[in-house]
């Protein structure tokens, strides 16, 4: 995020709590199993890859051009402060799979911007076995309905309350589904790496960051 699934992840993007894989998986397929599975071919993808050694020292995560992408995740209630990266399917040995994000949390291309109608999906890591990547949504299980989720994108904060948080199996498929409230949708896997943790909030304002976000 070995067991059958229906993608498969490239060795250099696996990390222990992989779930978020599934999650866009499931969202592409219909259906999901746990993480888990490695994969002997390497996949080479701009989200999902560690850095080279050559660039390791460089920028912790990829600089995300304005214009609407969301940059910046923060859930203040559960300690959550993370960039965003963008992510998106990538091809391997003919299995299609989710990228995810290095060092950051993961928005999927194909969900909704900020602010937008619509389910913007960003998923993160519970857990990683690379000391040099970020897991990202380690403690979303603290989050509770009433507490707020920032996504910031140029000189915007969006501001969405949560409405709900759930424990769902990986084929809950209707979790992804745009709907025409502009909604936010975090998930990451549950401690066990068996199910998926599900933060679900709606848009409630809008403010101007003045670009200091």
């Amino acid at each position: 995020m070995a067991r059958n699934t229906p993608f498969r992840l490239s060795r250099s993007s696996f990390v222990a709590g992989l779930c978020v894989v599934a999650a866009g998986a499931f969202a592409w397929f219909g259906t999901a199993s746990p993480p888990g599975s490695r994969d002997s071919a390497e996949t080479v993808t701009l989200a999902g890859s560690p850095p080279s050694a050559s660039t390791a020292d460089q920028a912790a995560f990829p600089t995300i051009s304005r214009g609407g992408l969301p940059t910046r995740v923060v859930v203040p209630a559960a300690g959550i402060d993370a960039p965003i990266a963008e992510v998106g399917v990538v091809i391997t040995n003919g299995v299609a799979s989710w990228e995810t994000a290095w060092q950051a949390a993961g928005h999927h291309i194909d969900s909704a911007l900020p602010g937008q109608p619509g389910n913007m999906v960003i998923t993160g890591h519970v857990s990683v076995a690379d000391r040099r990547n970020l897991a990202a949504f380690s403690t979303l299980e603290t989050a509770a309905p009433g507490d707020t989720i920032e996504v910031y994108s140029g000189a915007a904060r969006y501001v969405y309350r949560v409405d709900r948080v759930m424990v769902v199996p990986p084929d809950a498929v209707h979790l992804l589904r745009s709907e025409s409230v502009a909604a936010v949708t975090l998930i990451t896997c549950t401690r066990d790496l068996k199910d998926r943790l599900v933060v679900v909030g709606t848009l409630t304002t809008i403010e101007n960051t003045n670009g200091d976000a």
